[in-house]
Order: C-alpha cells, then structure tokens, then sequence
C-alpha cells in the first residue's frame, strides 16, 4: 500500500492542464505530484491553482506519439503515448500509459468491470531533482502506477520546457536588433547587403524552413553561406549560441580561387524511429519548429503577408489524452459540462480535490473514488468521508446521501467526529499522531472510573470512534469490552508478558476487588492468559482459587527422569517403563512424573534429536551431497566455535594450507624458533606443538567436511579444547582434574545449564547439576553479546529468557533405581574433559576465539619472512591483517603509531544505524584523556588532563576484512545487550578509512575527513542530547516520565477534590489546576524532539555518505555475518555465509545447512526479539573466487553405495545408480 493518496484519471488530466513548472514554488506544492492540503471549513478560501498559472491548451505531435483508436480495446502488450506541446506556454508534454503486464496483473480498468476507472498514485520522479533554482529549465518525468489490485497500467508524464526561450523570441524578432543586424550586415557584406531590414516575422519564417529542410535533406539544400543577403541581415552572426543549439554547425570553405567562405550546415537529425524509442536530434527539430508556428501565429496577420509557413497548428490532444486514460466517456452528473468548467476556471470544491475527482463525477464514481483513496491512504480516511459526506449534502443526492449513512453506520467517521471523541476523553486531537495506544486505553479506564452506569456506553462509543479513526484492533476491543486474545487480556489485567503466574493472580485479585461487577471479564482474561501458556496452575487457580505448584519446564522434566542428554533420541517405550517405576516408588508425585514425561515426549517429536550412534534425526536437504556443504553438530556449548569452523573452511588459502599442512609445518628446533614472534610473544617448541596438535584435528575435520558421506560431521572435542583454550591452557588430556561437580559457572548466582556429550550410560543420580541443551556464553568481554539460551524458549518466539529462569530446581530422587539394563558408566576424564572445554568457551568472545586460531595457525607453520616489528609473516598476516596507522594530535605534535589488527571493533551505540556510520566511529578523530604526568600518577597525586585528538586510517587494507560488532553494554552494573541494527550492504568501499587511494591522494582524502569530522562533531552534539531525553536515572525516557508526573498530579488533585480540606491550612500545597495540562503538552514537544533528533541523525549519516560519492577504488563483497540471538544472559549463535560460485546465501546453524531463500532475514531486522549480527566479513572484490569456495566436496562412496544390476556394478548416487 502506498500510504498517499491518489487521483482519478479525469482529476490527474485536470491537474496537468494546470500544473505549470514555473511557478510551482508559489503554489507551494507540485500541483501534479500531490493532493491538496486538507480542507479546513473555518478556514479562509484560497485557490487551488495560483492565478499566473498557464491553463494549457495542448495540441498532439503526431509524429512523436501512438494514438488510441476509437473503439479499439488496450491488450497487455499496448504502450500510448501522447506528445504534446501547449500552443499558450510551448511547455511539451509526453504522457506515456503502459499497458503491458508481468502476468499477475492483465485485467486494465474499465467500465464494467469492479474497477471502472484508472486511480492513479505518484510513485516517484525520474530522474531525480535537485537542482531547485532552475527547475523551469529541466525536464521532469513523473512515475504513477494505477492503485487497481490487477491493472497493469503504469503512467509516466514528462514535462519539457520550450525549447526556445523568451530572450530566444526576442533575439530573433525584436526590431531594434533587427536594425542593429541590418547595419553589421552592410559593415560586412558591403554591396552584397540588403537595403531593407529584415521583418519580425522572417527570422521565424526562414528558420522554420531550414529545420524541414533538415527533416527532408535534399541535395544542394544543407549549407547557407554567412554572406547570403538574406541569411546576413536575419541572422548574422549574433545567432550563432541559437542555431548551434539547434544543431546547426559552422564552417570555412576553401574556394577553387584560394579565397574562404564561412557556411552554416542545417542539422543531421537521424532517421525516424519508433515514438516509443529514447529522443534524439529529430524531436528537438520537431519541437523546435512547432514552436516557432506559435510564435509565427502570435505575429498579427498582416505583418507576416508573404511567409511561407503561415502557422498551421495540429488538432488538440484533450480527445487523445481521455481515451488513453480510459476517461473519454465517464458517467457524469447533469450540468455543466468538463469543458465549460475548464474554460470558465471555475474551481471544483476542495473536498472532490481530496477524493481526488472532479465536480461532474457522477455519484457512482464519487462512491469509487472514496474506496480507491480509503484503501492507498487508510490513515486519512476520516477525511476521505468528511469529503463523501459533504459532497452528498451539497448535491443533496438522496443515493449519495444513503450511501453514506450506512458507511458511518459500519465505522466509518469524519474529522469533526474523532476531534470531539479525543475531546471527551480529555485527550487533544493536536497530538493524537504522538499518542499511543497504550495511552489512550489508560485514559479511558481512568475515565470509566470517575463516571456513572448511564454514561459508561457513551465513553465507550468515543474510544470506538477514536480506535476505528486510527485502525487500532487494541482500541476497539478495549471499546466493545471483549477479551479475545491473550494481548488483549494482559492489557485489560494491566500486565506484560513477561510477568509470571503468581502476578497474573495478583492483578485478578486486585481488578475483582475493586469492583467485584469486573469478575466474569477478569475471568475470561486468565482463562486467556492460561490457554496462551498453557498454564495449569491459572486453571487450577481459576476452579479452585488456590495457586498450584511451579509449572515444570522441559529441562526440569528430563531431570527429573534422570536424562542427563536432551540432545540424544530416546526410546520412548523404555522412558515410559522408568517413568512408572519412579511414580511406583513415589506414589504422591506420580502426577509430577506423568507431567514430566509428557513434556519429555512433546519435545523428542517436536525437536530433532540424535541417535545412540551420533548420527542426526535431522532430515536430510533436498540437495545432492557433493553440491551441499555439510553441518557440524554442537559438542556442547560451542555453537560459536562451529560458526567459525564454517567460516574458515570456506577461505580457499586457508582451508588449502591445512589440508596439504604436511609441506608447511614449522620446524621445532631451538635454531628455527630463535626469531619466531606471534602475537608479539616469542613461540616456544610446546607452544608450536600445541598449535600443529590443532592443525591436524583441523586437518581431520576439514577432510571429513569434504569427503563426508553425510550432511553432517562431528568435530572432535580435542579440537574444541585446543580452539578455545586459552595461551596458558593444555591440549585436552590435561583436564582431567575437573571434577564432575563443577558445572559450567554461574552467572548473576544462577547456574548455568548446557548441553553434554553423547553419554554411553545414563547417569541415574539427581543430585548433580541439572543440564538442558542452551549454547552458552558468560559475561567475559565488551566485544559481543553474553548468552545463554534455554532449548525450551527459542529467542524470538516467545519473551526472551531471563538468567533466573533457568535456574533448575532438583527434584526428589527415586527411592529406587529404574528397571533398565546396566550400561558401563561414562569415564570421568571424558566427562570433566567436556566441562573444561565449555568452561573455555563460556570465558571468550567471537574476536578472542578467532584471534586463538589466526595465533595457533601463525605458529604452527613456517613464516615468509620478518615485519618491521619482528612479527613473523607468513599466510594469515596476508589475508587477514591490515596495517592501521594510529595519530595522536597533542600540544601541536603529531604521534603516528603502527600496527596490525586482524578485525575492526565497532558499536551500534543503541542506535539503528548504516555499517558506514559505526565504521567512521572507529576511525574518526575523537577527543581522548590522556594523563599529562605520569610522574604524578606513580605518586598517587591527582594527574591534570588535557584534551588529545586521535584518529586512524589503514595503509594496507588486507583482502579479507573481520568486523565484530560491540554488542555487549553495561547499564547500573548489569549487562545488557545492545539489539540495534546495523545496517549491512552487500558491497562496500573501504576508500574512506584507506591513507591513500588509486585515485584520490592523502591530501585529497584528509580533506574529505575533515568535512566528515565536522559531520560527526554535530552528530554527537546531538547524540549527547538524544542521551538526556531518553536516558534518565528513572529509567524511561524524559516524555514518559514527564507524562506520568502530569498522571501523579492529576490523581493527586482527584484526591483533593474528594476530601473536605481546610483552607486556612498554612502547610496546604497550592493547586495548579492546569500543570497536568501543560505537562502532557510538553511531554509532547520533547517526544517530538526525539523524533527530530533520530531523523536529523540520520540525515547527517546520509550526509556523511555523500561526502564519499565517486570514492570506490576498495571494494568489497560481504562473505559472512554472524549472528546471535538473544540477551546478555542467554543465546544462540549462528552463521550466513554468501556462496560467490553459486550466488546464494546458506544459514549454517550447527548441523543444519539451509538455502536463504529471503535474503530479508540477513540485511533486515525483526520488530521483536530480533537476532544481531556480532561479527560481519568481506573479502575484497578482485579476489572473490580466489579467495572463498563455500562449497569443496568430494563424498566418498561407502560399500552400501554400490549395487549391481545384471552383472554390472554401479555405484549410486543420493539413492540413483550412476551409470
């Protein structure tokens, strides 16, 4: 929808036979382009079309257009236009109308059908405009689209200036200039010149020859020497600008005698083309010479006796611009006619303006017109039928006037009508745009609760009014006192959904007890409530008025089964059989147990889980296995790490140097470590051999991934250890003194809960820490967001998961074993194993584990040579690094520091914003505190500060460029995740953080900085500001705040005016019966100074954008986005990563591997809960397929893969034998 209003195909024609480009910054308005401004009847009258406009009276160019015939039906290949060109103002018009269809629209408008009339609706200008002190001067060409659910028809309208000007005319007919010709001519042509002066009219008459000449080109007829008498004293050489515009061209001919003539050549337009192909040369001539009959018939007849062209003009195009818009014969209204209106310029009422008509519609249409301008501008309905509605009474059309009734009777309301509903609610109509929903329900509870019985439907009927106005399905269900859905009835019991049972119990009581007439409402609203959660304890509660105990989640049932795995797929016969046996031996919690294993069944259909053997229950793609990349399965709390495996796979070098690492790796010897520096650290040989460990689990990993017969592999948790383990960690043997009791952490002193290995027994005991199946990460950086999420509540379906909610509470154990066989028990070494790797993982951010793995990697192979700063380099520098120069500026010095840096670490600054916009925080010039004595603080004394400016720019920007995103932010010492979005494209220019580029040098790119600095310098004046409205120690924003104190002043004056106070009471506060008032007012002006600010904001992003245009010399394609789902206490990661062979997206989430079949969910953002990108890649433009394959797969063929059909054995591919 296209939420602006539309016009009717008579209403556009009128508006064009008005608009006039030269005065449209009086009008105020594009008279063509837009409706006008909504009547106010108090207001004074005013014209709709300013007086100076040209009232066109356009005449058709048959050779530039393709008529409508008479009779003739539009199919969906047909293409009209109608050139034109106004015989008053020589303004040319071309108005296009395509018919032509993508085959889900094919049904045009017209009569007869349910869409009896094209209704047009602007949809842009192209090209665009900018240049607004010489708009007269430019051609425009505006784009509507028909609004008809099925019509094809698409309209453009180009409007082209004269293209002779007035000081053209002047030139070529004044008589003083004339004169003034005559006698350069005699200077020049001597006896040659003529002896009389050129008439007004000859100029025009002799140009209109040459120019059909050069239509028709005949031999001997395309040059005019300067010095022919006529040409000399008419045109001189003072026309020269003109008739080179005209595509005249000048020249100087040798003679057989030696001596030089000067000639003019006629213009060589091209042949005609069809009038549908761009213009050329040839519609510039056309144009010219249509032009130059209007000037030719402006001359008064007996001045122009003799010329050759008397100044014929073409028909009219008012019968070929209807029938193409399909509105030759419209249904009309009896009186005065279209044409009468036209001539007179009489002005239709404004209210048929807004439904965008004209006054001789007939009823019927009028009743179209409404519906058509309802449906693109549902927001302005309500005047939409205050037009109906008032044309109906000026018509008094008995129909019309029907009509209209029964719309008000289905909803349907004028402006009057809402104004007084806001009004009885004491709420002014000014603001309704800034208020909110929730506001308005409030007030009008607050309303019911000061008035009587008899004037509660009334109160009603005005937040009918004021919900049908504003389309809110929330108010008109508050208004008709229905509960029926769970939004519904958490706003009646004033609840969120994030508040327990216990609370929903809390605010029944509340709402009964207040008014015990409110039961059977506060009923249906828990009844509501209870469906939507499934809650049995509110049922419990509602049958027999007492709470029951805490619902059980999933990880709660499959603890107290004694299921220590989620992830394994259970035999649910067997389950069943333990279940019993726990109720046989506890007979008062056999409900607890049967509840239990009905959330443990629920979830092994609902989710995939794995087999005994490992292997997934996850359905296999529709994709053959040696075109599909396979899925790595989550060995525990390490679905971040599994991203990274999948990205680094697909980097072609890398994923090369570790499958052939045999060639590459570093020699261990004390000679060949000697300078070997990474990370700034010297590599020592345990060092080296912890690294090419890595390499090698690496290396089985990757050849699995390639040569895999499945869609999903297993990394080992050997590799997990060594990826994850920090620079002072062991490999994974060495872990073996965790102790089974260790858990995986707290975080806020709630335990944290994660998923275990495939266990080879099931661990029976109760009495150790509780394990559900959520990826987990604690609060360890600032570089991303911490999370742990439950399996239970996936992040984005329901309210997110807050960390006291998975905290597991340990159920009573069994007084006997379950009848099961005895399996042999899990080794503790394996066990505790795991719990180290989680811990590891729990401990590091997205920067820290890839940082890990780009140091093992530099350390397990051979360098290429030695940097500056003895670093060594060798295959990851190259691809991964950049070289970041850091300036500090400081009492007029000039500090430059070098370094490499594999990532960029950017913020959103809880704010949506471009990449472009976070990126230019990273590498602007911002003031930093710096202490000016250091002596001072080794002495403990107070260190003076001084203001210092920094700023950083890359000398060498690597190929693949990492970019992780500062998720992580901590407000009253509690983290909190920043969900803002940043906006990504998929190519970017690096140009502007570079020091120089191809083509644009350092000079010339710190001047572009400096323009930007001064951008952001107001950006963050005005970011300061945003922080002061919306960050306040209450923690709501300044408009909220200040509208609840206007709510605290109105209760308390309420009070006052119930109670019996003396007025003498020196300690009595004094009243100020319209603060409330005046508070709510400026809570509207400082919301609407948020709105402002974000908008400005952005604005300056758009600004600081445009600085860069033309700078595109570092391309880069974006190759990857991790992503994260969830809050700072709870999560799940996973990966997109762009495929350049095949050019597709794939989400890789764990084992998962899915085609992205709306690329919408990678560069767009969901309302609620949305997942974030925490770390984005691109990877230069040239070396795209150099440098990534997503795909490298070569499966192997098991035995069961062969079969053999009359004696010949095949091999089968996805299940087909391959001949």
């Amino acid at each position: 929808m296209s939420s602006r209003p539309g016009k009717t195909a008579p209403r556009l024609l009128q508006d064009l036979l008005t608009y006039d480009p030269r005065y449209e910054e009086r009008a105020g308005r594009n008279l063509l382009t837009t409706s006008p401004p909504q009547f106010d009847p108090k207001g004074p009258p005013a014209r709709a079309v300013p007086g100076r406009n040209c009232r066109h009276v356009f005449m058709t160019k048959n050779e530039q257009s393709v008529l409508p015939k008479a009779g003739e039906d539009p199919d969906h290949q047909t293409v009209y236009k109608i050139a034109s060109f106004c015989k008053q103002c020589r303004w040319h018009v071309d108005l296009l109308v395509d018919f032509r269809d993508d085959g889900s629209k094919a049904e045009p408008c017209r009569t007869g059908t349910d869409y009896i009339m094209h209704h047009f609706v602007y949809q842009d200008e192209d090209p665009p405009h900018n240049d607004t002190l010489s708009r007269q001067k430019v051609p425009c060409t505006y784009r509507f689209s028909c609004s008809a659910p099925k019509c094809p028809v698409e309209l453009k309208i180009r409007m082209t200036p004269p293209r002779f000007t007035d000081d053209d005319f002047s030139l070529l007919t004044n008589t003083q200039i004339l004169r003034k010709r005559l006698e350069t001519a005699r200077q020049v042509g001597g006896d040659r010149a003529d002896a009389q002066i050129a008439r007004p009219v000859d100029a025009l008459d002799y140009l209109n020859t040459y120019l059909g000449d050069a239509l028709n080109p005949q031999k001997g007829k395309n040059r005019i020497p300067l010095l022919n008498r006529k040409f000399l004293k008419t045109f001189g050489k003072d026309c020269d600008k003109l008739l080179r515009r005209l595509g005249f061209t000048f020249n100087e001919e040798i003679q057989d005698d030696g001596s030089v003539i000067e000639v003019y050549y006629l213009p060589n337009p091209p042949p005609a083309t069809s009038p549908l192909d761009h213009d050329t040369q040839r519609n510039l001539i056309e144009d010219a010479r249509y032009e130059l009959n209007v000037f030719i018939l402006e001359i008064p007849e007996n001045e122009r006796t003799g010329a050759r062209h008397p100044g014929i003009l073409p028909h009219p195009s008012s019968t070929d611009l209807q029938r193409a818009l399909g509105c030759l014969d419209y249904e009309k209204k009896s009186g005065m006619t279209r044409a009468q209106v036209q001539a007179s310029h009489e002005e239709d009422h404004p209210y048929y303006a807004g439904l965008g008509t004209v006054g001789d519609f007939a009823d019927s249409l009028l009743l179209y017109a409404f519906s058509r301008q309802g449906y693109v501008d549902s927001a302005n309905s309500s005047y939409y039928f205050e037009c109906l509605q008032d044309i109906a009474k000026g018509r008094k059309s008995e129909a019309l006037e029907l009509q209209v009734a029964m719309l008000a009777s289905k909803g349907f309301y004028n402006r009057q009508d809402i104004d007084l509903a806001y009004r009885y609610l004491s709420l002014d109509p000014q603001y309704s745009l800034h208020l909110s929903d929730d506001i308005i329900i409030d007030q009008f509870r607050a309303r019911l609760q000061d008035i009587g019985p008899s004037a509660v439907e009334e109160t009603r009927n005005m937040l009918r009014v004021i919900g049908c106005a504003r389309q809110s399905e929330r108010i008109i269900q508050e208004a008709s006192d229905a509960i029926e859905t769970y939004e519904q009835a958490l706003s009646w019991l004033g609840l969120t959904a994030d508040q327990p049972d216990d609370f929903v119990v809390t605010m029944y009581s509340l709402k009964v007890s207040d008014n015990a007439a409110d039961r059977a409402t506060a009923n249906r609203a828990v009844e509501k409530i209870a469906e939507q959660r499934g809650s049995q304890r509110l049922r419990d509660y509602l049958k027999n008025g007492v709470l029951g105990d805490t619902e059980m989640d999933t990880a709660e049932a499959y603890a107290l089964l004694s299921i220590s795995n989620r992830a394994v797929k259970l035999d649910l016969d067997m389950l069943h059989t333990q279940m019993q046996s726990f109720a046989d031996s506890n007979p008062t919690s056999k409900e607890k147990y049967e509840r239990a294993f009905e959330l443990v069944r629920k979830d092994q259909q609902e989710n995939p889980k794995q087999s005994d053997n490992g292997e997934s229950d996850v359905p296999a793609p529709d994709y053959p296995l040696d075109t599909w990349p396979v899925g790595c399965k989550n060995i525990g709390n390490t679905c971040y790490l599994n991203s990274v495996l999948q990205f680094l796979f697909t980097i072609k070098p890398l994923r090369d140097m570790v499958v052939n690492c045999d060639d590459h790796l570093q020699e261990t010897t004390p000679e060949a470590l000697k300078n070997k520096r990474v990370g700034r650290e010297t590599v020592t040989q345990e060092k080296v051999k912890e690294a090419q460990e890595f390499v090698q689990e690496l290396r089985e990993l990757f050849q699995q991934m390639i040569t895999a017969s499945t869609y999903t592999v297993r990394p080992k948790e050997n590799l997990a250890a060594l990826a994850l383990a920090k620079a002072s960690a062991t490999s994974l043997q060495s872990t073996s003194n965790s102790t089974a009791e260790a858990g995986l952490g707290n975080i806020g002193d709630v335990p944290i809960i994660g998923p275990m290995p495939n266990p080879t027994a099931t661990d029976n005991s109760l009495h150790g820490p509780v394990r559900g199946d959520s990826d987990v990460k604690t609060i360890g950086s600032d570089t991303s967001s911490t999370v742990a999420e439950d399996g239970d509540h996936v992040m984005g379906e329901d309210a997110p998961t807050s960390a006291g909610d998975q905290g597991v509470a340990k159920p009573e154990p069994p007084s006997r074993p379950p009848p099961i066989p005895p399996r042999p028990q899990a080794s503790g070494v394996a066990d505790s194993a795991m719990k180290k790797i989680e811990f590891d993982a729990s401990q590091q951010d997205a920067a820290e584990i890839l940082n890990n793995v780009f140091d093992l990697l530099s350390c397990a192979f051979k360098g290429e040579g030695v940097l500056d700063d003895g670093e060594q380099l060798d295959f990851i520098k190259r691809l991964f690094f950049s070289s970041v120069t850091s300036v500090t500026l400081q009492k007029g010095e000039e500090l430059r520091n070098k370094e490499l840096q594999n990532n960029h670490l950017v913020s959103p600054n809880k704010r949506d914003r471009p990449l472009y916009a976070a990126l230019d925080d990273e590498f602007s010039k911002t003031e930093v505190d710096e202490n000016t004595s250091q002596k001072n603080a080794e002495e403990g004394t107070s260190t003076g500060k001084e203001k210092t400016l920094r700023y950083a720019f890359m000398e060498d920007a690597s190929p693949i460029q990492i970019i992780n995103v500062r998720r992580l932010i901590f407000e009253d010492n509690k983290p909190k995740k920043d969900d803002s979005h940043l906006q990504l494209t998929p190519e970017i220019f690096f140009d502007r953080y570079m020091k120089e580029t191809t083509s644009r040098s350092e000079t010339k790119l710190a001047a572009l900085r400096e323009q930007q600095w001064g951008l952001q310098s107001q950006l963050k004046g005005m970011e300061s500001r945003k922080a002061q409205l919306t960050d306040t120690e209450l923690k709501s924003a300044l408009p909220e705040v200040v509208e609840e104190g206007a709510e605290m002043i109105e209760d308390i004056n309420k009070t006052a005016s119930d109670q019996l106070v003396d007025v003498d009471d020196p300690g009595l506060l004094p009243a100020y019966p319209d603060l409330a008032e005046h508070m709510r007012l400026q809570a509207n002006h400082l919301q609407k100074e948020i709105e402002v600010l974000l908008q400005q904001m952005k604005d300056i992003d758009q600004q600081i954008n445009s600085l860069w245009t033309g700078c595109e010399d570092n391309p880069y394609r974006l190759h990857a986005v991790f992503m994260h789902r969830g809050s700072a206490t709870g999560g799940h990661y996973w990966i997109y990563i762009h495929d350049f062979q095949q050019c597709i997206w794939r989400k890789y989430n764990d084992e998962r591997v899915s085609k992205v079949e709306n690329i919408d969910e990678i560069f767009k953002q969901e309302e609620k809960y949305p997942a974030t990108s925490t770390g984005i890649v691109y990877v230069r433009e040239d070396a795209l397929t150099k440098l990534t394959e997503a795909v490298c797969r070569e499966p192997e063929v098991q035995p069961e893969d062969r079969m053999e059909i009359d004696g010949v054995e095949l091999q089968v591919i996805n299940g087909v034998p391959d001949s």
